[in-house]
């Protein structure tokens, strides 16, 4: 640790000597000390070592800006700013150790994680909600599908497949497994306007599937039936 004025005297040789070496040394250790030097510069190096900060002389000469915190125990650094500031289209890139990216602000002020982002809360900056509210909430499954002639899947989440067991009698199957028998399943089945109602009824479930069934309601019969537009949400948890 060295500090100098980094001006060098007029004086003998041997004087000299010392007073530059002296000088080299503050410059090779950004003139560390545990109060800045006596003598700055703008646009001067001081490595704080009562604070572990690496500070950097403002171009007026006025102020020290503080560039980074390093930690003498475990050889990091933290960056000491309120502004991050990418320099070029590529936007920022966070990286674990191993040099893996695993998130990403692009100039467009999008995000991408590889990996599970974790929050208390969630707001659209008006509303905040609980993220357990968001992530128990939300549909685990959900589909559409025609049970008319070969019944088939039109649009879905987190489904496998569809077996068609008989007239209005299908099994749907997830994808990904939920943790058990006990979810909630909300469905319809397109009926119109009309004193014959078109309904669908949740049979039985596991924890890899669950078995629907469409029927006519006339109000004192209900009949099996294939219908041609029906709609299944599956909430809970998946394994």
């Amino acid at each position: 640790m060295s500090q100098h004025d980094l001006n060098i005297a007029n004086q003998g040789f041997p004087a000299t000597r010392a007073d530059l070496n002296n000088a080299l040394a503050a410059l090779a250790s950004n003139s560390s000390g545990a109060s800045e030097p006596s003598t700055t510069y703008a646009n001067q190096l001081w490595y704080d070592t009562s604070n572990d900060l690496l500070k950097f002389r403002n171009e007026a000469d006025s102020a020290w800006i503080t560039l980074a915190y390093m930690n003498q125990t475990t050889s990091e650094w933290e960056i000491r700013s309120g502004v991050v500031q990418a320099v070029d289209s590529d936007g920022l890139l966070f990286k674990t150790d191993e040099g893996t990216t695993r998130a990403t602000l692009g100039d467009d002020g999008n995000w991408t994680f590889t990996g599970t982002v974790t929050s208390a809360n969630i707001s659209d900056g008006t509303d905040t909600v609980a993220t357990g509210y968001v992530v128990n909430g939300s549909a685990k499954a959900w589909v559409n599908f025609d049970g008319t002639g070969t019944a088939a899947i039109s649009d879905s989440l987190n489904m496998s497949s569809l077996t068609d067991n008989g007239t209005g009698d299908y099994t749907l199957t997830y994808s990904n497994s939920l943790t058990g028998v006990f979810s909630n399943i909300v469905a319809c089945s397109q009926s119109g306007r009309s004193s014959t109602q078109r309904a669908m009824a949740y049979d039985s479930a596991t924890a890899n599937s669950f078995v629907m069934g469409t029927y006519i309601d006339t109000g004192s019969t209900q009949t099996a039936f294939d219908n041609s537009l029906n709609d299944a949400a599956v909430f809970g948890d998946l394994a």
